[in-house]
């Protein structure tokens, strides 16, 4: 019997056999190696690697000339004094990271810095349906609470590596019980989080539905949570009684809002009663949000728009962990991307996964629905300059939610099987594919953002692997090249996957540019330094510097998680995939004002580059 499910096993499932310890636990291992800073002429060589796919040969001279005097000018200066804050901290980058990179924006963080997983369930075993969904919620909520259960007795197998190498697991401390603050100019991170034998966090759940704000007390006398009869209960009668209501105020809104708006009104809402701050701390300390939505896709497609996007009166942006259910049973969450990276919640949500897959989508425990309090209303004390900026924190979020199309793509003809046969790195393929792709619809080079996991040093987050290689846009000539033989584009292809997997090797051990750069632009900055000529060139924002990434690509791996971002910019797109055996999944997102991007000619042309690259690998021996 699972410790924390109370299910009988015939055998152990997969959900514990990939994902529990055994005596290792969680965070025993995470006093790893702290954070190197590359040698500045190593980091310097990668940029002008980097920048050459996308400038003329007159712009490369120039750029050439300003990496110069920067290496022997400010640049060392920089680099020293950098070297110097990383000799008294094990990771030098953490705090300037989160603070500038996250913190310190002032857009709202719905829809363009949340992340979001629609549930793969959808496509298999729980197909939509207005007559399941309070089962399919309660379900999904419960497996939810026992990954909860598992991470807080550090039972959560401690990642590594491959070669064994330990992964920090620290990110895993801010998936519950943790929220943004919004501040005037930059917000904070509030967490509650503890593990069993560092003492109590709060348990209690924040549901939102049809503008009402419930808390929800999800567990027994004795600590064990509901059973998912016992949650159905719960959430059929948030439902029944919030449609009784009609819609609420739709106060979550207002965490939709630029930060500098919900900054300010929350501080408003506080200065109006005790009642009010008291209810600020219970949804920003609560264990996440679950939202029951009003909402009815259609199909998988619509479900990674409402993902993404959805009812903003109906989101509570500042969690770090949102599941939502939409009326006719489709599945999602929502997360805010500041105190943790992707890979937290495809941990979470393949556990999760695997869980509800192994039963079968079925509860097979105790169906005996015990007797427990009901769920109670959060009730804010409201006045008219709050109700009057509900309307205009809604009409903002519409603006940028409005403007985002999202596609859901499944390229079937093969997947990672076929590629690895091949002896490629499928996702090195995938990412030719994809810079193939972009080639074929514009005409030139993408500057492109695919995520290296940096997690082999202490409290590691990620580093920038930039696909878009001088290799990489000589294999997307070659294939559109009517004149190149079969034998040149695989030869082609074989040397940009070649040269991907050496970058990315080099990326996971920060040994890219970006965070290096990053770190001595900071330097600068707070030095009070005018801005060194090397940020200000033009081929700093063309080969995707601060935030310019015209491709913004991360992987679910080989799950069958699904997950999806917006586009960094406005004539970009947003791409994430996952690597199945037979299929390659893609969610892109693209924005509908700009003039030159749109998904649906995006998946269409890397439909047609996979097919091409298969043609190229399965070309008789003759022929080549």
């Amino acid at each position: 019997m699972s410790a924390s499910t109370g299910v009988a096993w015939k055998k152990k499932p997969r959900h514990e056999v990939i994902y529990t310890s055994g005596n290792e636990k969680t965070f025993s291992f995470d006093d790893l190696p702290p954070l190197p800073v590359p040698p500045l002429c190593d980091t310097l060589d990668r940029y002008l690697m980097w920048v050459r796919p996308h400038v003329s040969n007159e712009e490369y001279e120039n750029t050439e000339e300003i990496v110069k005097k920067f290496a022997n000018g400010v640049g060392k200066d920089l680099h020293e004094k950098l070297v110097a804050v990383a000799a008294s901290k094990k990771n030098w980058l953490e705090d300037w990271w989160l603070h500038y990179a996250y913190l310190t924006v002032r857009d709202p963080i719905l829809p363009t810095m949340n992340t979001t997983g629609p549930m793969p369930l959808n496509l298999t075993l729980w197909q939509p349906s207005f007559e399941e969904v309070f089962r399919y919620a309660a379900l999904y909520i419960w497996a939810m609470l026992d990954f909860f259960v598992l991470l807080r007795e550090e039972r959560l197998m401690p990642q590594k590596a491959k070669d064994g190498t330990r992964f920090s697991m620290e990110q895993f401390r801010r998936l519950f019980n943790c929220s943004r603050i919004p501040g005037q100019g930059a917000d904070s991170l509030y967490t509650r989080w503890k593990t069993k034998d560092e003492g109590e966090c709060p348990d209690h759940l924040i549901v939102l539905c049809h503008g009402h704000i419930w808390t929800v007390n999800p567990w027994d006398s004795e600590g064990k949570a509901m059973n998912p009869p016992e949650l159905e209960q719960q959430f059929r009668h948030i439902r029944e009684r919030s449609d009784a209501m009609g819609p609420g105020a739709g106060l979550p809104v207002l965490t939709c809002d630029t930060r500098e708006n919900w900054a300010k009104n929350r501080d408003w809402l506080k200065s109006l009663s005790l009642n009010n701050s008291q209810n600020l701390d219970h949804i920003e300390s609560a264990l996440f949000v679950f939202v029951m939505d009003d909402t009815s896709p259609a199909n998988f497609e619509e479900l990674c728009w409402e993902a993404l996007c959805g009812d903003t009166t109906n989101r509570w942006a500042d969690k770090s962990l949102t599941a939502i259910m939409t009326r006719n049973g489709f599945g999602a969450t929502n997360n805010d991307h500041t105190p943790y990276d992707a890979m937290v919640t495809v941990v979470m949500a393949h556990y999760q996964h695997l869980l509800l897959e192994d039963m079968g989508g079925t509860w097979r425990g105790n169906p005996t629905v015990r007797e427990f309090p009901m769920p109670s209303l959060v009730n804010f004390d409201l006045d008219s300059k709050i109700m009057a900026a509900i309307p205009a924190a809604k009409e903002t979020s519409l603006a940028l939610t409005k403007n985002i199309d999202v596609r859901y793509y499944t390229f079937s003809t093969y997947g990672k099987d076929f590629i690895k046969n091949n002896k490629l790195h499928p996702d090195a393929f995938v990412q030719m594919s994809m810079q193939l792709a972009y080639f074929r619809l514009h005409g030139k080079p993408a500057p492109t953002y695919e995520t290296a996991t940096t997690r082999q040093f202490y409290n590691g987050r990620t580093e920038t692997m930039r696909s878009c290689t001088v290799e990489a846009v000589e294999f997307a000539r070659s294939m559109l090249n009517p004149k190149a033989s079969t034998s040149e584009k695989r030869t082609k292809l074989f040397s940009a996957v070649k040269m991907h997997n050496e970058l990315m090797n080099h990326c996971q051990k920060n040994e890219g540019i970006d965070r290096h750069l990053f770190g001595l632009y900071i330097i600068a900055l707070e030095a009070g330094m005018d801005t060194p000529e090397i940020f200000l060139d033009p081929a700093y924002v063309k080969s995707g510097g601060g935030g310019n990434f015209v491709l913004s690509s991360s992987t679910t791996g080989y799950t069958p998680l699904v997950g999806g971002v917006a586009a960094m910019v406005q004539d970009g797109y947003g791409c994430f995939y996952n690597m199945l055996p037979d299929k390659l999944n893609f969610f892109v997102s693209t924005y509908l004002t700009s003039k030159e991007t749109r998904g649906e000619d995006f998946c269409r042309a890397l439909s047609t580059s996979l097919q091409d690259m298969h043609d190229v690998l399965t070309a008789p021996t003759a022929s080549l």
